[in-house]
């Protein structure tokens, strides 16, 4: 009777089982409506450093907005450089209606006249750039967590839809771990 090697047969079982589950993982997210995505730049630092990998709960045009929330999107076709349908990453900061408004004496970004508390920026002021936009319908003003280098809804004011993007564009809404914690 030929002698079993028992090490050799579990090192193979372990290596079909890890290549099987590593794999499994793109299928695993998308059954539960959740996608991975890799962050290649640092304009959601420090709350998301690059090279860092997110989930994100995808929207299939269901999505309810709220403030705060850290989404990947599709850039609208009109903002140059970005390839149209490449998606990105940011925080939503205006909802549709709400009056966004950059800068009280204070610094901080001001939505229908209160102050955003926002610990997760990089900088100490909201925005360098003064802005008074009202979201329209349908649509988000959205801004990374690192204002310095990040190019947002304030660098395409001037574009078809104010710098705003179609809520059609979210994919998804990140998993962030709590900020406090």
């Amino acid at each position: 009777m030929p002698r079993v090697n028992l090490r050799g047969l579990c090192v193979l079982l372990l290596t079909a089982l890890t290549a099987v589950s590593v794999s499994g993982c793109g299928v695993a997210y998308r059954l539960t409506g959740r996608e991975a995505f890799d962050i290649p730049s640092i304009s959601m630092e420090p709350t998301i450093k690059k090279g860092d990998h997110v989930v994100a709960r995808l929207t299939d045009g269901g999505y309810a907005p709220h403030e705060g929330d850290v989404i990947i999107y599709k850039a609208p076709p009109f903002w140059a450089p970005a390839i149209p349908g490449e998606t990105h990453i940011a925080r939503v900061i205006g909802t549709p209606g709400v009056d966004v408004r950059c800068c009280d004496d204070a610094g901080h970004l001001d939505l229908d006249g209160r102050p955003l508390d926002e610990p997760y920026i990089a900088s100490a002021k909201a925005s360098a750039a003064a802005f008074d936009v009202t979201v329209q319908p349908g649509h988000l003003w959205i801004m990374a967590d690192n204002r310095d280098v990040a190019i947002d809804s304030r660098a395409h004011q001037a574009d078809a839809d104010k710098g705003t993007i179609p809520l059609s564009d979210v994919v998804g809404v990140v998993d962030v771990p709590d900020q406090a914690g």
